[in-house]
């Protein structure tokens, strides 16, 4: 749909949605907005599963208008109708979702793991590279870690199928006894000498990977840091 992108990799948080002006009823939550002078109406429906449905209903006969969804139909009034939904679609994306990229179990635990016990939140720095986000410490900025979204043969596995990793930080001592290609990969896209990668597929324990996080944080630690 052409407002597909307004919603892409964003979940709603339902709790803003009330506070937005949504309305809950029969399980799901309602949004109406009267547009183009009255003409029309921009009816919202999310759904508890997070499924979107967007409607313009003509104010004098009730019926759908859609015109605005063919990308090649062009012309003032359509054009007013197409600015006008998406102005209201992106505040209620702005304040009513939030980041929702990564869908592994793993991953949505380590986001969990790392704003518990160090306060820090992704950080989306590429606008060109919306499925990867860096974790950085909060006193001198550095990263310790970097959740991306890449094809397995990025990192050396069979296949083109994507999948979720994390780089971290490593001893590079200890990363030459460590990387074996099955559970502990060549850092990606990071320097290889102090850097390495995980899939977040469940070949590795996951406390094994939070005491990796551990560790990363506390290399990034500048030695002039006072502890």
């Amino acid at each position: 749909m052409i407002y597909d992108d307004v919603f892409k990799y964003k979940a709603p948080v339902f709790g803003k949605l009330l506070d937005f002006g949504f309305i809950f009823q029969d399980n799901k939550y309602e949004y109406d907005q009267k547009i183009v002078d009255n003409q029309f109406e921009l009816k919202i429906c999310i759904f508890n599963d997070g499924k979107i449905q967007i409607q313009v209903i003509d104010s004098d006969t009730g019926d759908e208008y859609r015109l605005h969804l063919i990308d090649g139909v062009v012309g003032e009034f359509v054009g007013k109708v197409r600015t006008e939904c998406l102005k209201i679609l992106q505040a209620i994306a702005d304040n009513c979702f939030e980041a929702k990229i990564y869908k592994t179990e793993y991953a949505n635990k380590i986001i969990n793991y790392v704003k518990e016990k160090y306060c820090d939140n992704l950080e989306y720095l590429w606008k060109n590279f919306p499925e990867y986000a860096v974790l950085r410490r909060a006193d001198n900025k550095k990263w310790y870690a970097i959740l991306m979204v890449v094809e397995r043969d990025k990192i050396g596995l069979s296949g083109n199928e994507k999948i979720e990793i994390i780089d971290l930080r490593g001893n590079p001592e200890e990363l030459k006894n460590l990387i074996d290609g099955k559970k502990y990969f060549e850092g990606y896209h990071m320097n290889k000498k102090s850097w390495f990668t995980i899939c977040l597929d469940g070949s590795l324990d996951l406390k094994e990977i939070y005491t990796r996080i551990d560790n990363s944080y506390q290399l990034a630690k500048k030695t002039d840091l006072k502890k």
